[in-house]
């Protein structure tokens, strides 16, 4: 029952304080939850003991691993060094030279104990600074760089806490065992993260490949992969849960577009659902921390012999250290790293105040507060864990300087307290015009629609309207909007002609598997072509035919049943990944260009021949070919060739905002063209709200991706 009781207690202080931040707005959350732990604990006497492993388990894992998830994977790849740099090296290095500074400051101070109270404040945590954000312009650079570098660097700090207190606690520390010791946990953890990850993907795709597409099941799974990955980690092979987490976060199937696997319903229970768990855990965390505070400064409050205020200014100055090797080490990397033809320049005021900010956005928080809380009452032999109350102190009270400094002074910085305008929030749906011809044909009668036959006529429909606004008739936005829509109507008809299929995303049918495989014989024309007069290499010949006919044993003749072919070709793509990553560093890269050249030579003389015979096909009489089918295979030879041929404008930001307006749009007309049938008396009330919770879930999907 005190279980309950304090879940309830903890959850109505956060909702009080998430209600106080909406009338103060300035403030960030985190600081309000903070003050309201602090009250509780002060006024309400409020004591809730936190054991470290529960928390980790309840609390980061979830929390990372859906930042690991959600963070932007092309800028963390592009931001690999300093990430990297800013999650190990640096806290190394602070762990190193704060223990020696902290230890000038308190000399009564074992060195062991010195370098675990620094290295227990060298994890930052950027929910705070994320709050911060939305009232100030922090560069998306340094954003992402701090997203980034939380992920890692909880791991690499911890593991530097765990060997100051395990020195501090028998008096003897091996640089040798702790390396190896190190990099086993770091390594596996991340092996084991990646592994995990692989089978829930697997399984989560299979289900889906199966038709069991039921949304609250799939966020289920999706909610109960953290917790699963990191007991295992930890309990079992005793490795990095932290590291596992993250790993497994990345790499995890994301939630944007191109994860068309997922239904829209899926995909957007599942960011929504995501999206309460994450504000909840995110607010329980500071309000704990709150409520810790008060009774990690009590004992050092009623201790003669330590002054209270000496303690705070201590605590103030290593803030400002910290804050400072941040500031430094970030100046030297970004000096180094914007070498130019002209020389390293010295000094930059921009460089600076980028460098400051990062120094200042370094954020303490819960992972700190809850690691200094699980140092040991005692060490060997008996003896007390020499100034635990005052690391517990210094601790609390470094994060409290963390966060009031970055909310005073990161606006300053930036120079402006305009929130951040994130797009895909507004909509106009108001510049509709119905399609009267088709309206007039559809009064003649007053037989009521299915779902499947509304459904496609109200595809049919927006097609049309999409038709007749590209005026240019070659607008690759709205082509590709148009293929898309295309294809639907495509599995409908599939679906409806094969009710009893299992998969209800993946449909191929045989008129599907005819024209592929005219396709893959046009692409083998040309791969000979190209032989035969020598411009590709043997190698080249060899790999692209292969390829082609492992694509039509797959999609033409179907060999296996579908759950085989399911895993094998999950199980083909993840050694193919693999033998990419592995086989590039020792291959040469003359041979590297030259085989990369001869595919790119291939892939567009494919295309192209393929991309004839379908435009052939659309003038000739083939009616054993439905044209829809053959403008998606048009659509996607077109794509491939521009994307081959550098003209793709698909990856660029400019082209996803075009397109996700006029896929808004789109799903408007649809809006309009549901309530038009309800009102002929064509559909149902209940069709009309399934047709429309459809077009809900597609829109929502749609703005989730955007932010």
């Amino acid at each position: 029952m005190a279980v309950l009781e304090s879940v309830i207690l903890i959850v109505s202080l956060l909702i009080v304080a998430n209600i106080i931040s909406h009338y103060f707005v300035s403030v960030p959350p985190s600081l309000i939850q903070i003050s309201a732990g602090v009250i509780a604990a002060l006024f309400m006497h409020v004591k809730i003991s936190v054991d470290t492993e529960w928390f980790m388990l309840a609390f980061i894992a979830p929390i990372l691993f859906n930042d690991g998830n959600r963070f932007p994977k092309r800028e963390l790849w592009k931001l690999k060094g300093p990430i990297i740099g800013n999650a190990i090296f640096l806290v190394i290095i602070s762990t190193l030279v704060g223990g020696v500074i902290v230890k000038m400051l308190i000399p009564s101070l074992p060195w062991a104990t010195a370098f675990t109270l620094v290295a227990v404040l060298s994890p930052t945590d950027p929910i705070a600074v994320q709050s911060i954000a939305k009232k100030a312009r922090i560069p998306d650079k340094l954003m992402h760089l701090l997203s980034g570098e939380s992920l890692i660097n909880d791991a690499s700090g911890l593991i530097c806490f765990k060997y100051g207190v395990a020195a501090t606690v028998t008096g003897v520390f091996s640089l040798k065992n702790a390396t190896v010791d190190f990099l086993y946990i770091a390594f596996v953890g991340a092996f084991f993260g990646a592994v995990a990850i692989w089978i829930f993907n697997g399984l989560r795709l299979y289900l889906i490949n199966q038709g069991v597409d039921d949304s609250i099941l799939h966020t289920i799974i999706q909610i109960t992969i953290p917790f699963v990955i990191y007991y295992i980690a930890e309990d079992v092979f005793h490795v990095s849960g932290v590291v596992a987490v993250v790993v497994a976060g990345i790499m995890n199937i994301s939630s944007n577009r191109r994860v068309n696997d997922f239904s829209p319903e899926i995909r957007l229970v599942t960011s929504r659902t995501w999206d309460m768990v994450i504000y909840i855990l995110n607010g329980i965390v500071f309000v704990l921390l709150g409520i810790e505070i008060p009774f990690a400064m009590e004992e050092l409050v009623h201790n003669e012999n330590i002054n209270t205020f000496m303690a705070i200014g201590l605590s103030f100055i290593i803030w400002i250290m910290l804050v400072v090797i941040r500031f430094i080490w970030s100046y030297l990397y970004t000096t180094v790293a914007q070498n130019s033809d002209e020389g390293i320049v010295i000094f930059s005021k921009e460089r600076f105040d980028y460098c400051l900010m990062s120094g200042i956005s370094g954020v303490r928080g819960a992972v700190t507060m809850v690691a200094v809380l699980s140092i040991p009452m005692t060490i060997k032999g008996g003896g007390a864990f020499p100034s635990r109350t005052l690391l517990l102190f210094i601790a609390s009270t470094v994060i409290i300087f963390s966060l009031l400094g970055a909310t005073f002074l990161i606006p300053i910085l930036t120079k402006s307290s305009e929130p951040v305008t994130y797009r895909g929030n507004s909509l106009n749906d108001d510049d509709l015009d119905d399609d009267d011809d088709e309206d007039d044909e559809e009064e003649t009668t007053n037989v009521q629609l299915n779902q499947y036959q509304a459904n496609k006529l109200v595809l049919e429909k927006t097609i049309n309207k999409l038709k007749e606004e590209n005026v240019k008739d070659n607008d690759v936005i709205y082509s590709t909007i148009i293929a898309e829509y295309l294809y639907n109507i495509h599995n409908l008809n599939v679906q409806a002609d094969n009710p009893a299929q299992i998969s209800k995303k993946r449909v191929k049918g045989k008129k599907d598997a005819e024209l592929w495989d005219i396709c893959f014989n046009c692409e083998l024309e040309a791969i000979e072509d190209l032989y035969s007069k020598n411009e590709i290499s043997q190698d080249a010949y060899d790999i692209a035919v292969k390829k082609i006919a492992k694509y039509k044993k797959e999609i033409v003749k179907h060999r296996y049943n579908p759950t085989i072919e399911f895993f094998i070709g999950y199980f083909r793509r993840t050694v193919l990944g693999l033998k990419r990553i592995i086989h590039l560093p020792f291959t040469k890269h003359e041979e590297v260009v030259q085989f990369n050249r001869d595919a790119l030579k291939v892939s567009i003389a494919g295309a192209q021949r393929a991309l004839d015979k379908l435009y052939e096909l659309d003038l000739s009489d083939h009616e054993e070919i439905a044209d829809n089918l053959i403008y998606v295979f048009q659509r996607h030879y077109e794509e491939r060739l521009d994307l081959l041929q550098g003209k793709n404008k698909h990856r660029t930001p400019e082209f996803n905002s075009e397109r996700a307006s006029l896929e808004v749009k789109a799903l408007s007309y649809q809006r309009a063209f549901v309530q038009d049938l309800l009102e002929r008396g064509r559909i149902s009330k209940s069709t009309a709200n399934e047709l429309r919770q459809n077009i809900n879930y597609s829109e929502e999907v749609i703005n989730v991706d955007i932010q």
